[in-house]
């Protein structure tokens, strides 16, 4: 070999050696988990910092502290849309695109050609899976989702390598989250206590075979008759808000008092739905969740190759809980306490398990809306509040057309936050749509508590207001189930809905509604607090960044470019 080619040879060597001697670093993660928790507002994570565990590192990490404190935290993210409810937000996350482009508008809307009232994920075409047959539940699938979702876009640029599992107590953010094309897709049945799906996931009509281990245990009937207490002492525990004056709490749910400890019975002799729908308020709830978050990763091997995954879940507890005793109780306390201890176990958990362990995965929190305040609490106050029930907006409505066009059944449905017109009705009597959307939308905007309404012409031609308002209009309106008239009510006002009614809820344009946590850590993320305004939707293109595939089809939020490595 002549003097020139060994000193060649010697230099190959020299280059290679690196590569020979260390791996490579990973280009991407392992295992992607995003969590929403259901209904948790951005300022709770600071109201109780002081509650939570500190963030740890391996085998002692905490849980929201040490998203934060070790990862990014996006401190003024909220959502640009209207209205804030579970099935848009979730949506949104799994997306990063709009009810405009996904056509969940809702948790519910009407649909005028079947004149009946439509659910966000019902499909009458599927099957219910489960493994009992006295299950009440209702078949459910992607069907009205007008997207891909990240897990759909990993699947398919990997081939469907890639493993991709969605679960909640709640139907549509685990439809929603998963998307079409995911290995496990389940949700709780509050009729058995079991989990189930539908055969739009289970082709071969069977549950996953850890998923009937898991029912087999019956986890949640062995908690019935128990007692949901708290060990906070009264002093953290009644930290909330209360002003002088209001009344006290006094519409229960489900059987479990005003008052801790709260009795988990449903007020029945033995476990069964209304015992499961009291059950599903309790911390018991989410760590069943996360105990079978836990079981999907070790059945389905999740993480444990390099080819990605994506793990994503709800914890529904937490806006169950928000609902029935509001944001400021002693209940809200101590749920979200709870879920933190919970979240850092199954953190601690993936550490052990993920190869590589937590360096190797890629962690995305947020929430899918916030909640408004008591309103009987406001009102002593001293504020602006109150309820407003659905019979208001449709009597109003309905008053106004029959005075301008005469005696006839004008209005079909209202599904908050959408009245709908009998097309037919209209027709027949040769009145104008345009006109008799203007008649109503001006009818309901005078009822107290209402801040305005925008007739479907208004929005589809353009014409909103060039300010916020206007803007989340447009973002969460779809030409083919929106409704005729959208209406807005004023600053903690809201339309009663059930099955928590006289307690609270959510779904205005407003800041207690819109603001949410969104926390990044793990794989490819860069700590930090950022003080951008920024968007849940923009979690998705973010993953996808990480990911190294497409961004989902109705996509149009941005990669959160600050933050990712």
């Amino acid at each position: 070999m002549t003097k020139s080619l060994k000193k060649m040879a010697l230099v190959a060597a020299t280059v290679l050696l690196p590569v020979t001697a260390s791996a490579a670093p990973a280009k991407r993660p392992r295992l992607v988990v995003e969590i929403v928790v259901d209904q948790l507002r951005a300022d709770y994570l600071d109201r109780f910092d002081d509650l939570f565990l500190p963030p740890g590192r391996g085998q002692s990490v905490g849980g929201f502290r040490f998203l934060r404190e070790r990862g990014a935290d996006f401190a003024a993210a909220r959502y640009p849309h209207f209205p804030l409810f579970t099935a848009p937000g979730h949506a949104i996350v799994s997306t990063g695109g709009y009810p405009y482009k996904t056509g969940i508008v809702g948790n519910d809307w009407f649909d005028k050609t079947t004149r009946a009232p439509m659910y966000s994920v019902s499909d009458p075409g599927a099957k219910v899976v489960a493994d009992v047959a006295n299950s009440k539940a209702k078949p459910m699938s992607p069907f009205n989702l007008r997207s891909s979702t990240v897990g759909d876009e990993l699947k398919m640029a990997t081939g469907g390598r890639a493993k991709v599992v969605s679960l909640a107590l709640k139907d549509r953010p685990s439809i929603l989250l998963g998307g079409r094309l995911s290995d496990a897709t389940i949700w709780f049945d509050d009729s058995t206590g079991h989990w189930i799906s539908s055969d739009f996931y289970c082709k071969t009509g069977q549950l996953p075979a850890w998923v009937q281990g898991i029912n087999a245990l019956q986890t949640p009937r062995k908690d019935f008759g128990q007692n949901w207490t708290s060990d906070l002492p009264a002093n953290l525990l009644n930290r909330g808000w209360k002003p002088v004056g209001a009344p006290p709490f006094d519409h229960p749910v489900y059987g479990l008092g005003t008052q801790f400890p709260h009795p988990v019975n449903g007020g029945l002799s033995e476990p069964r739905d209304n015992f499961y729908k009291a059950w599903v308020l309790t911390p018991w709830a989410n760590q069943f969740v996360f105990d079978t978050a836990r079981q999907a990763v070790q059945s389905e091997g999740l993480g444990r190759d390099e080819v990605p995954d994506l793990l994503a879940f709800n914890l529904s507890t937490n806006d169950y809980v928000g609902h029935a005793f509001g944001p400021d109780s002693p209940e809200m306390v101590d749920i979200t306490t709870q879920t933190d201890r919970q979240m850092a176990q199954f953190f601690r958990f993936l550490d052990r398990t993920i190869p590589g362990g937590l360096a190797n995965v890629t962690i995305a929190l947020t929430a899918d809306h916030g909640v408004v305040p008591i309103v009987e609490d406001l009102k002593a106050a001293g504020f602006r509040a109150g309820r407003l029930e659905e019979s208001e907006i449709t009597a109003a409505a309905q008053n106004a057309l029959t005075e301008r066009f005469g005696q006839g059944k004008w209005i079909l449905d209202y599904v908050e936050p959408s009245l709908y017109l009998d097309d037919d009705a209209l027709k027949a009597a040769k009145v104008d749509p345009e006109e008799a959307q203007k008649v109503a939308a001006r009818a309901i905007a005078a009822v107290d508590g209402v801040y305005t309404a925008f007739p479907r012409t208004q929005i589809e031609e353009g014409l909103l207001p060039d300010n916020d308002i206007g803007m989340r209009i447009a973002k969460g309106y779809y030409p083919k189930v929106s409704g005729d008239v959208l209406v807005v009510t004023e600053a903690y006002h809201f339309i009663e809905a059930s099955p928590f009614k006289n307690n609270t809820t959510h779904g205005t344009m407003y800041s207690y509604d819109t603001r949410v946590p969104l926390l990044l850590n793990g794989f490819g993320i860069h700590p930090g607090i950022y003080r951008d305004e920024v968007s849940p939707a923009d979690i998705a293109p973010s993953l996808c960044q990480l990911l190294g595939i497409a961004y989902p089809s109705a996509c149009d939020g941005k990669p959160l470019a600050t933050a990712l490595r």
